[in-house]
């Protein structure tokens, strides 16, 4: 009989309330909504480093290229000698999240880029351009 009143008492304290369960799904909910907010500013940076990253190589190639055919700078190059089957580039980039690229026509000087990208964020700031200069993107170049 005892073992009864035991089991009957374990049977009723066992088990999850209401409230218990929609605490943890509005935990859930949170952290949920925290990840979806990551990723979209995740995507956002890494779409600008890839059209950087492009812009990059684009001036690399434009600068062997005119090491290859001993063009100084100053001298024309347009990207139509900059892209394609044996040129400096194999394919013409495109920007990843839909900005223009705009290149010079001249093999450009030392800390200046060869093209730039017109992109334009939802703050109204253009964030894809290469800052030429000491301390900006082409100091190396």
């Amino acid at each position: 009989m005892k073992s009864n009143r035991v089991a009957s008492k374990l049977s009723k304290s066992s088990g999850v309330t209401l409230i218990e369960i929609s605490l943890v799904i509005a935990l859930m909910l949170g952290l949920i909504s925290v990840v979806f907010l990551g990723i979209g500013s995740y995507r956002k940076g890494a779409d600008k480093a890839r059209c950087k990253m492009q812009l990059a190589a684009v001036q690399k190639a434009v600068r062997a290229q005119s090491n290859f055919q001993n063009l100084s700078i100053g001298a024309a190059f347009t990207s139509a000698e900059a892209f394609g089957a044996g040129k400096a580039l194999e394919n013409t980039p495109i920007c990843p999240t839909g900005g223009t690229y705009t290149w010079a026509a001249t093999i450009p000087a030392l800390n200046t880029p060869f093209g730039n990208c017109d992109y334009v964020d939802s703050d109204g700031v253009t964030t894809h351009t290469l800052v030429a200069g000491v301390g900006g993107d082409t100091r190396d170049w």
